[in-house]
């Protein structure tokens, strides 16, 4: 028998968080007082009790034989070396053991089943495996950041997604969420991304992006390099120059910034991407691509990076997408009868990399496409009428519809779940299992919700390092 467990009690309170920057959270809920740091390597207690192999019990009326000592002792030795036999067979079989491997069901306790041997070791931390396993086991959302977007001076406050399994309510109770150290420089909030915080920064002079690890405090704040200045030419305009996305790449995240300026006549564009990889100091121009027609970048949804393609709402109907491999720039339709509004559509990577999601909100009702392969796929449609009705929030009965629109705030990847906004309040669909839930009420003295910036589990973990012995153990 083989046990992973780590310490913790499962946090509770109310899914309904308030006061996201003048009042702390409910003592039961209270992350604010976290160690120094936490390291996934060794995060918790691992218990790894020694395997056993129990014979069965003798029959109570039965007699021993004369040769007790002989005859009995034989007997309990063979039970028991059949009994290694058998859990040798399992755990002696590599595509056995990878199967129940798979099921421990969260990173940090396959960091603990990495530590029982080097032969779990391997096995645990070999790549085809972590994508196997992060198949079964997408990330989970820890929490997110609302973002006061009429007050920059208010950092943004985490919030915990409540409740949580114990391995990572304990992750979160070590984390360090608080942006305030860093509220005198910081002019926004620009994301998350696979356990990282990316903050805009202002010294009064230049803007800068520092990196905010929660997970990972010790490391500080990590300060970018300057973005690359770029000479707009004569007769051109700036139509997009704040576009920073972001990958995972090795252990850590490579930047992509994008420029786009075009003519003043509007019928030609130049678009400029620059990278700084993982352990850069410097960015580098990648591409300059031109084009006959006028791009009209929009903010609003957000660009999206994926498989090495990044798509950018642009005009009424448009996504212009741009090939970082094959130097190309093309164009996609929004599905029929789709157009861009009032923050109704928004855009999400596909799992696969290989394509991208558009979800679009109209009513109470969710329509989600996948684009692959050059059509548009409508996977989802979701009806949310009985959803909000359950929810009994003022202003979203069924008369007063028009009186409480439906916004999409903020997606996750892989169209796993959607935070949106009605009637003052922050709500969180689970699109896997079509739960809705409200997460947030807007206090009075606020004009609107803000920006939700989701914070996910870190991805892949950090597995520690293998000593320089011939042994068996780590």
């Amino acid at each position: 028998r083989i046990g992973f467990s780590l310490p913790g009690t499962l946090a509770s309170g109310d899914f309904t968080q308030r006061s996201p920057r003048r009042s702390p959270p409910a003592a039961s809920d209270d992350f604010s007082s976290p160690p120094d740091s936490i390291d996934l390597r060794w995060e918790g207690r691992q218990t790894m009790d020694a395997l056993e192999v129990i014979p069965p019990r003798d029959d109570p009326e039965k007699k021993p034989c004369a040769d007790v000592y002989g005859e009995s002792q034989h007997h309990s030795l063979t039970t028991s070396t059949t009994g290694m036999d058998v859990v040798s067979k399992v755990l002696d079989d590599d595509n056995l053991l990878r199967e129940i491997i798979l099921c421990v069901g969260f990173p940090t306790t396959l960091v603990c089943a990495s530590l029982v041997c080097k032969c779990w070791y391997h096995h645990a931390s070999d790549r085809k495996f972590l994508s196997r396993f992060h198949e079964g086991n997408p990330s989970h959302l820890l929490g997110f950041y609302l973002e006061d977007t009429d007050d920059p001076s208010v950092a943004a406050h985490f919030f915990p997604m409540l409740p949580q399994p114990a391995e990572l309510a304990t992750v979160i109770r070590s984390a360090r969420f608080s942006l305030d150290p860093h509220r005198s420089e910081m002019s926004d909030m620009m994301g998350c991304r696979n356990g990282n915080v990316l903050i805009s920064l202002y010294d009064g002079r230049d803007f800068t992006v520092g990196v905010h690890s929660p997970l990972h405090p010790e490391r500080g704040l990590a300060v970018l390099p300057p973005f690359p200045e770029l000479q707009i030419q004569d007769g051109y305009f700036c139509g997009m120059n704040d576009l920073l996305l972001s990958k995972e790449e090795g252990d850590g995240l490579s930047y992509i910034y994008v420029l786009v300026e075009s003519t003043m006549e509007r019928t030609k564009s130049m678009v400029h991407i620059d990278v700084l990889r993982n352990g850069d100091t410097v960015w580098r121009r990648h591409l300059d691509l031109a084009t006959d027609r006028f791009l009209c970048p929009r903010f609003d949804p957000k660009a999206v990076l994926a498989d090495d393609k990044i798509y950018i709402a642009s005009a009424q109907r448009d996504i212009v997408v741009l090939d970082l491999m094959g130097s190309s720039i093309s164009t996609i339709l929004l599905p029929q009868g789709v157009e861009y509004g009032d923050r109704d559509t928004t855009l999400a990577r596909a799992n696969n990399a290989s394509g991208v999601y558009l979800i679009h909100a109209k009513k109470l009702e969710l329509c989600i496409w996948l684009h692959k392969g050059g059509n548009w796929l409508l996977v989802h449609n979701i009806c949310l009428r009985e959803m909000v009705a359950g929810l009994k929030m003022t202003g979203c009965e069924d008369e007063n519809e028009a009186t409480a629109p439906l916004r999409i705030n903020h997606v996750g990847d892989y169209d796993e779940f959607v935070f949106l906004e009605m009637s003052r309040c922050a709500l969180h669909l689970d699109i896997k299992y079509k739960k809705l839930r409200k997460v947030y009420d807007v206090e009075e003295k606020d004009r609107h919700l803000g920006d939700i910036h989701p914070f996910m589990m870190i991805w892949p973990p950090t597995f520690p390092t293998l000593k320089n012995d011939y042994g068996n153990a780590i």
